[in-house]
């Protein structure tokens, strides 16, 4: 019986239910408590497609970037420090507002990250993935090239 049917007819009609096995012999998956030619067809197919959909999840297009700030966040003004200890950051990115039939219904969209100061490290990767991503490159192309000098022709 095709597994991914079977709990999808479970879910909607309860664990304890005879409802999806009759289902399923409906529409021809079953045959009686066998599995079918079509019933293996169907359980193939959701198989590829699920595959394709993951593959096409996995190199999503990144959205083009209008603005990236960094927010500090900081604690309570001491005796000795007048503004207060920095106690973290946050990352806001603004999008470029997706073109519309009408721009009455243009989205701003807006992005925050929250970072504590201990993962100040891990604020600059992601500054460095996000800003790679808007030149087209990936963050270790874009660092390898900012590493390596060019060389001049003279």
């Amino acid at each position: 019986m095709p597994k991914f049917l079977e709990r999808k007819l479970k879910q909607e009609y309860g664990k304890k239910s005879a409802i999806p096995y009759k289902v399923m012999n409906s529409i021809g998956a079953m045959r009686g408590s066998k599995e079918t030619e079509k019933g293996r067809e169907m359980e193939a197919k959701h198989q590829r497609d699920k595959g394709e959909q993951s593959a096409m999840k996995k190199q999503p297009a990144m959205q083009p970037m209008r603005e990236m700030r960094i927010e500090i966040h900081r604690g309570p003004a001491t005796a000795k420090m007048e503004h207060g200890p920095v106690t973290g950051f946050t990352v806001h990115h603004h999008m470029m507002p997706m073109p519309t039939k009408s721009p009455a219904f243009m989205e701003s969209t807006t992005h925050s990250q929250p970072f504590s100061l201990k993962e100040h490290d891990a604020m600059m990767d992601h500054i460095d993935e996000h800003t790679a991503g808007q030149m087209g490159k990936s963050a270790g192309a874009a660092e390898a090239a900012m590493e390596a000098p060019e060389e001049v022709d003279e």
